[in-house]
């Protein structure tokens, strides 16, 4: 029997899918990640967007075209939100949502709809593969911002965390293979809501300080970061100094619209604290260009906060409606000037990107080595820096952290020679 998992969205779909493949894998099941013929296709779907959605449902026909007899699992945040959607298509034998994906090794030979409510405790995954470089830890589920714009509270659930015992035990054993772990989750700051002791994220990154490899968060919000978090994590040996900060609108309005729970002002603060503890950090985020009623003068306002934060990358989105939501509701604005702002938007990227390229001229740094490509050994940072460098005489593997002096940008990152 073969098997292709499909992936698509998040960190953690992609943590959820790798524990789903590794656990058949013990069992004797061929497992591939590669669009090709198989007898069960296993759909991990996406709904943070429309698109995401779309595609989702797109997957199903390229799977029938692959092998017009192949069994369809379908799992994930699109069947949760539309299983109707799903349900009933050809081929598609057995549908999820986003609770329960632990059970699909033993549902190869099931029909039926599994769709359930989200738990209100951490459902734990079977374990996931070994990596020889990254590897991702999921630590969080579920959110309760309920931010205007999004519907993953109402399709993952309630915020939940997974305890600190098992945590441990996972990132002990990945360490063993891996150079780095990422933490991710659902909202990652939220971690220790819903278990006994107060716990917080900077009580797990002070636990996870003893692990043998590098300690990455994966997107985290605003409130997270005080002058005891950053403390914390200044005195880990192992932290990354690399903030995904999600901002989405410089503006008040914007933001309150949004229902994001912090000012213009209050994010620019934060990062100024990070600058003062982190002076090399890595700093990124998310945007969302074109909120319902956003004016002139709020992007304006985005932009001014961008310039100032000067982010070293900034994943931007157009906004995307989605049906249910409370931005649904507000005056959309015009696709033509959406894109026209997205446009402005991405060329101040480039312009802050190509900045801090510059700036890592002459600087040390230490880089993890994950692939070979044309010549040159690539990898990135603590502070997510790509960085593309040509081996000497001496022999070089993958999952190695290796010394650098930067020379000057290169690619999407910065060539580099062995110091």
């Amino acid at each position: 029997m073969k098997v292709v998992i499909h992936t698509l969205g998040c960190k953690v779909n992609a943590y959820e899918a790798d524990c789903i493949a590794y656990e058949l894998e013990k069992r004797g099941v061929e497992v591939s990640t590669s669009l090709s013929p198989a007898d069960i296709y296993i759909l991990v779907s996406c709904a943070v967007t429309n698109e995401g959605e779309r595609k989702s449902r797109q997957c199903l026909a390229k799977f029938r075209t692959l092998n017009p007899n192949a069994k369809i699992i379908v799992c994930g945040c699109a069947s949760a939100a539309n299983k109707d959607k799903f349900i009933g298509q050809p081929n598609v034998k057995v549908v999820l949502g986003t609770s329960g994906k632990q059970w699909i090794p033993d549902l190869l030979d099931s029909e039926g709809d599994y769709v359930v409510e989200p738990p209100m405790d951490f459902e734990e995954m079977p374990e996931p593969r070994p990596s020889r470089t990254r590897a991702y830890l999921k630590v969080q589920d579920g959110c309760n911002n309920f931010c205007s714009y999004c519907l993953i509270p109402y399709i993952r659930g309630r915020s939940r965390s997974r305890s600190l015992e098992n945590i441990l035990v996972e990132a002990f054993r990945l360490a063993k293979t891996a150079n780095e772990i990422v933490l991710t989750g659902i909202n990652l700051s939220d971690y220790g809501n819903g278990l006994e002791g107060d716990l917080t994220l900077t009580d797990l990154v002070s636990s996870l300080s003893t692990i043998n490899a590098r300690l990455r968060l994966s997107s985290m919000e605003v409130n997270v970061i005080t002058k005891e978090f950053l403390a914390v994590a200044s005195n880990s040996s192992n932290f990354c100094p690399h903030f995904h900060l999600s901002l989405q609108s410089g503006s008040d309005g914007v933001l309150k619209r949004m229902n994001r729970k912090y000012t213009g002002a209050e994010y620019l603060e934060k990062v100024r604290l990070i600058r003062q503890i982190f002076p090399d950090a890595g700093l990124t985020t998310d945007i969302i260009v074109g909120f319902p009623d956003e004016s002139d003068e709020e992007f304006n306002e985005t932009l001014r906060l961008v310039c100032e934060a000067k982010f070293h990358d900034m994943h931007i989105f157009p906004y995307s409606i989605r049906g249910g939501t409370v931005a649904a509701k507000i005056k959309q604005v015009d696709g033509n000037v959406v894109k026209d702002r997205v446009r402005q938007l991405e060329s101040l990227r480039a312009s802050l990107r190509a900045e801090f390229l510059r700036g890592q001229a002459g600087k040390t740094a230490e880089v993890l080595t994950e692939t070979f490509s044309e010549g040159y050994w690539v990898g990135h940072t603590p502070n997510f820096l790509k960085v593309y460098f040509k081996p000497n005489t001496r022999a070089l593997t993958e999952n190695i952290i290796a010394k650098v002096v930067v020379k000057e940008p290169f690619k999407d990152g910065v060539l580099a020679e062995l110091a």
